[in-house]
């Protein structure tokens, strides 16, 4: 029998209906959410009082896992939302980061680092002090403390940007691609957390693109790797079936590859903002998992930002021989949804989150998202293979 997507409905919450936001987790298993939008270039959670709505800089937090019995007395309320309001030091908002889309962070140990995004009444590119990068320490649950944290060599921070991917591995964030204030990206930068300094890399094989998602990983026979698939350059990419670009972090190069198509289905089709996370698993289909990659914008609206678009609803697995090169040994296989059951409908304009367990399987997070109606979705998912 082929493995089955199982998606489970967490929860629905009108309030946190967003899209082009922030999604991330913790290694306990806490669920992050930051930013993103409700109306079309209009950030979320913008308000200078509690009065006004919900403040400026406050994050999101849903407890996967239970992880907080032992901290919280009143635990079972993170298991629906709950909102960590920014707390405010002396110099209030000035150490908080302007609200935003478009952005992304990634998460090292309990800390979660911001970056990028565009924001204020003609939603540009914030610029360098705002775009980051912020640190932001959970403080459960007192709020979430803000700390802008400079580089050192400031010349070398990238162009501020949004609709850009992001990564973390080996105690670097990686940032990539993207929307600057014209035009598309395909430059690669790293930051590095314990000396503050960013490093220009190898830009990535062109086309530039926005809306375009890095897994990372590492690969028993090249080390540790970003894995790219899709984005938008005027059009859904890749241009060949199924193609993806492998970035090698251990020699600053880049190589493009297109995996085995699975034998009934052929490739994934061409898409942006959507999910693409590290995936594993125990499960004997999943020895040499890699990557699970799903929904995301199929079509592109005619209106552009302001319109919804065609979406993809499909799960697939990749996965690599790891007897094989960096470019060989790579395959889809496209993860069937039950015939009966709950299935999330076709969505993009939203982040892949994913949470590893101490059995050491994951547990795939999709929250928010751009519906076809041009609506923007409320609800948490959760997707574990069988």
């Amino acid at each position: 029998m082929p493995p089955i997507a199982r998606w489970s409905l967490l929860t629905k919450a009108s309030w946190s209906s967003r899209s082009s936001h922030c999604v991330s987790t913790t290694k306990s298993g806490l669920i992050v959410v930051y930013g993103g939008e409700l109306k079309p270039r209009t950030p979320v959670d913008a308000a200078a009082s509690p009065q006004d709505g919900v403040l400026k800089g406050s994050v999101h937090v849903y407890d996967l896992q239970g992880s907080l019995t032992s901290i919280h007395p009143d635990a079972t309320a993170y298991r629906t939302w709950k909102t960590l309001a920014p707390n405010l030091a002396q110099d209030a908002f000035l150490q908080i980061p302007e609200p935003r889309v478009g952005a992304s962070t990634v998460i090292d140990g309990e800390s979660i680092y911001l970056w990028g995004g565009r924001g204020g009444v003609d939603m540009a590119p914030l610029d360098n002090a705002q775009a980051g990068v912020w640190r932001g320490t959970l403080d459960i649950p007192s709020g979430v403390t803000w700390e802008r944290i400079a580089a050192v060599n400031e010349e070398e921070v990238p162009e501020t940007r949004s609709f850009h991917a992001s990564a973390i591995l080996e105690d670097k964030i990686y940032i990539h691609a993207g929307c600057p204030a014209s035009g598309r990206l395909s430059s690669l930068h790293a930051f590095d957390i314990a000396s503050r300094k960013w490093l220009a890399l190898a830009s990535a094989p062109e086309p530039v693109r926005g809306g375009t998602v890095l897994a990372a990983t590492s690969l028993p026979s090249a080390g540790p790797v970003l894995v790219r698939y899709g984005g938008f350059s005027g059009y859904e990419l890749p241009s060949e079936p199924g193609t993806i670009d492998v970035y090698s972090i251990s020699n600053d190069r880049w190589h493009t590859t297109q995996p085995a198509p699975d034998p009934m289905h052929g490739f994934p089709g061409a898409r942006s903002v959507h999910g693409f996370v590290p995936f594993r698993s125990r499960k004997a289909f999943a020895t040499d998992a890699v990557a699970l990659l799903f929904h995301g914008e199929k079509d592109a609206s005619n209106l552009g930002h302001a319109g919804a678009g065609t979406f993809w609803n499909d799960v697939w697995l990749l996965s690599k021989n790891p007897e094989a090169g960096i470019t060989g040994g790579w395959a889809w296989n496209k993860i069937e949804n039950p015939s009966s059951g709950p299935v999330p409908e076709g969505r993009g304009w939203l982040p892949g989150a994913v949470w590893d367990d101490a059995a050491g399987d994951s547990h795939v997070v999709m929250h928010g998202g751009l519906l076809t109606s041009n609506e923007r979705s409320d609800e948490l998912w959760e997707l574990q293979i069988d």
